[in-house]
């Protein structure tokens, strides 16, 4: 990782902390982050999505993209993902956030 891009995961990071108050509901299981500059992707995982989910992550990604100047952008999106399914980054990924959970053996 260089400089650079070590500096962008730094305020990503710090963005995130802050755009995430009182954003954290019971049923978010983690949130998985992609950076790509100039681009943001993240992964919110939840129980189970509905318009309460979508709304808590636009939200976010409003916030997330106020601490940027273009040419950053934001991709974010809500996914299902059931507690008894195991919770995987895919390719480039990291957490953001993770759910205490009891993981199954």
């Amino acid at each position: 990782m260089t400089t650079d891009s070590t500096a962008f995961l730094r305020e990503v990071l710090l963005s995130f902390q802050r755009a995430l108050w009182d954003e954290v509901t019971p049923e978010l299981r983690g949130i998985a982050i992609k950076l790509l500059h100039p681009l943001i992707e993240a992964r919110f995982i939840y129980e189970a999505v509905g318009d309460f989910e979508q709304e808590i992550t636009a939200e976010v990604g409003t916030y997330v993209l106020a601490d940027f100047l273009p040419p950053v952008d934001i991709r974010f999106t809500a996914v299902a993902s059931p507690p008894n399914e195991k919770r995987e980054l895919e390719a480039g990924e990291r957490w953001v956030y993770r759910r205490r959970e009891q993981e199954a053996s």
